[in-house]
């Protein structure tokens, strides 16, 4: 592993180790309340590279916001373009990323974080439902998905 993804994996447990003390049971929002619950803390990720360290960024910057807001946050990353490998099961993914990323991943689903994958994405590369994590929500498009969101209040963070 490069010394930089060991680093932001480092990071990463720290923050989410810091979330979980934070919060010892997971929010009990109900399906209902969904993305347009009482939370006023709303925060849209576009995440549309495959690189792991850029991925590892993303999930670390989740949890810090879990971290600071004690939970209460609603937090979407949205998965487009090269992006969207990050939601396809490991038997499919052409980037074969390591197991600790996966894990990240479930781990903040645990917290509510959503994980919206392109179907517009998934119809280029050819993924279909069954290849995606079930963490994984498919959205029409990405763009939409970000633009949708923003009209809801969602802050949105690109980098």
């Amino acid at each position: 592993m490069a010394q930089s993804e060991n680093h932001s994996r480092r990071r990463f447990l720290g923050s989410l180790a810091a979330a979980a003390g934070a919060t010892a049971l997971v929010s009990g929002k109900s399906e209902a309340e969904g993305l347009m619950g009482p939370s006023k803390n709303k925060i849209v990720y576009q995440l549309n590279q495959s690189e792991p360290a850029y991925i590892l960024e993303i999930l670390h910057s989740a949890a810090v916001v879990l971290q600071h807001f004690n939970s209460d946050a609603d937090i979407v990353i949205t998965c487009f373009g090269p992006g969207i490998w990050l939601l396809v099961k490991p038997a499919k993914n052409k980037h074969h990323y390591e197991k600790f990323i996966l894990e990240q991943v479930q781990s903040l689903a645990m917290y509510e974080v959503s994980f919206h994958a392109c179907e517009q994405t998934m119809k280029t590369v050819k993924i279909d439902d069954a290849d995606l994590i079930p963490e994984a929500k498919r959205v029409f498009s990405g763009a939409v998905d970000l633009m949708t969101l923003q009209q809801r209040g969602f802050a949105y963070i690109a980098w």
